[in-house]
């Protein structure tokens, strides 16, 4: 009886701390809708990192490792797992055409928090804030000065 009883506490307090988690997502912003938008809060964050060679290089690094697969080597969405994937594809990050902003926070936000409907998977837990704005400095090497800001 006993272990019943303590496994049922253990069940709760699980559940518990999994809802508490899942809130707390939430509330830290959590995945943004998919589809062209813009996000004037994001769109304010400045990037504390310049985009020095050494914030390039480290970006490129992260970008071949975390996102290459999807995005392709040059960003074009042409990476080996994009024709498994369904619609919408990866983005062409090398197009003027950035539907979830062209701003750096912007940039940063849908790294950090992933985007619904798509593929595109939340990196916030898997990489450092200064390791996201070291892809996102390395990614305005390949986008098109119209899709920079």
């Amino acid at each position: 009886m006993r272990s019943l009883l303590a496994w049922s506490i253990g069940v709760a307090a699980l559940s518990a701390w999994t809802i508490g988690v899942s809130a707390q997502g939430a509330a830290a912003g959590g995945q943004h809708e998919s589809g062209a938008h813009h996000h004037e809060g994001a769109a304010k964050l400045k990037n504390p990192v310049k985009p020095l060679p050494a914030s390039v290089d480290a970006g490129k690094r992260l970008y071949t490792t975390q996102c290459s697969t999807c995005h392709g080597p040059s960003g074009k969405g042409d990476g080996s797992m994009a024709s498994a994937i369904n619609p919408p594809k990866p983005s062409d990050l090398t197009d003027a055409s950035w539907k979830h902003g062209a701003a750096d926070g912007e940039l940063f936000t849908v790294i950090s928090d992933g985007a619904t409907g798509t593929s595109m998977r939340a990196y916030g837990r898997r990489m450092k804030p200064d390791d996201i704005w070291n892809v996102v400095n390395y990614l305005r090497t390949l986008a098109p000065t119209t899709a920079k800001k």
